[in-house]
């Protein structure tokens, strides 16, 4: 055996905390939990319509889902803010989501045939049009899906609250243990970090997926609480 010393490993590459492909891999990382969620939701619709776990006939379930929560923006969200903007943009992103999904342009041709159509799509049509029912479930859901993202959107600045009320909190806590002489440990820091980014996205997901109507306070406060606290630990454990 040779008795000569093992060679160190390289350093890791050092990885900017702010880049363009980070950015990038975040924006891609948001468009597909809100794709994700959108597929869900819809899927989820339909599997309660097939086996017939809603209550309300046909589509009856995904309208009431809708008109739930927009009742909901309009009672809270109009009083607490007293700018009719805010209702109005979020019924803008439910008419955003419903054309940019495509759902629009289909359930126009299928109720507006154009003249001398090729007997194949008159055919494709006849058989959708069976299936009209779940058409416009995914038709509601999908607005339903836009106006919750417009709520998350609005929901983003509490996080942003909390965080820096736990960040400041933390700095002050951290400068309390170095200049009390307390022992430093980066074992906490490194396992609180990996819970902040779960806490935004979890909700997020649960809430553009979710087949029942849910208030946005009960599903944006209590992470927006956690996560200020957990700020508050892990920048009070940064070493």
């Amino acid at each position: 055996m040779s008795d000569r010393p093992a060679r160190p490993l390289p350093p890791p590459p050092y990885r900017r905390p702010w880049s363009l492909a980070g950015a990038l891999e975040r924006g891609l990382a948001l468009v597909s939990m809100v794709a994700l969620g959108w597929l869900l939701s819809i899927t989820l619709e339909w599997g309660g319509m097939a086996f017939g776990l809603w209550e309300e006939p046909g589509a009856g379930h995904s309208t009431r889902l809708l008109q739930t929560e927009l009742t909901w923006l309009r009672q809270d969200l109009l009083p607490a803010t007293g700018h009719p903007r805010l209702v109005a943009w979020t019924q803008e992103g439910a008419r955003l989501g419903y054309q940019w999904s495509g759902l629009h342009a289909l359930v126009t041709w299928l109720v507006t045939p154009a003249p001398h159509e090729p007997s194949g799509l008159t055919a494709l049509r006849r058989t959708l049009l069976t299936f009209g029912d779940y058409l416009l479930a995914a038709a509601q859901i999908t607005q339903l899906v836009g106006v919750r993202l417009a709520v998350v959107l609005l929901s983003l600045p509490a996080f942003a609250v909390a965080a820096v009320m736990g960040g400041l909190d933390g700095l002050v806590q951290r400068d309390l243990r170095r200049f009390g002489g307390a022992v430093e440990s980066s074992f906490l820091y490194h396992h609180l970090k990996k819970l902040l980014r779960p806490l935004i996205s979890v909700p997020i997901l649960v809430y553009l997926a979710a087949p029942w109507p849910l208030h946005p306070t009960a599903v944006f406060i209590p992470p927006a609480l956690a996560f200020g606290w957990f700020v508050q630990r892990t920048v009070a454990r940064f070493k």
